[in-house]
């Protein structure tokens, strides 16, 4: 069985609360590169944290893209445009 120990948990919050400071796109891949993420889909969970949601309502995922990259990219504008926060 896999625990889920608090430095791992540190280590999601240090990452989620470096996205909050992201302007750009540079900037969002940087943190993630510095943190060794190159999954897309990790990425997008961590891109759904730091906008404090799960999944956009009423949108799925298979929907807006057909491979996890595009879903990737579709979050990353999504993030960048900031109109999120004005539902948090």
């Amino acid at each position: 069985m896999n625990t889920i120990t608090a430095e791992f948990i540190d280590m999601v919050d240090t990452i989620r609360l470096q996205l909050l400071e992201c302007k750009t796109k540079a900037a969002v891949e940087d943190v993630f590169s510095k943190a060794n993420i190159e999954d897309f889909a990790v990425k997008t969970e961590f891109l759904h944290r730091a906008m404090q949601i799960q999944q956009i309502y009423g949108v799925q995922d298979n929907t807006i893209a057909p491979n996890e990259q595009e879903v990737y990219e579709y979050y990353l504008k999504f993030y960048l445009n900031g109109e999120w926060k004005d539902f948090v």
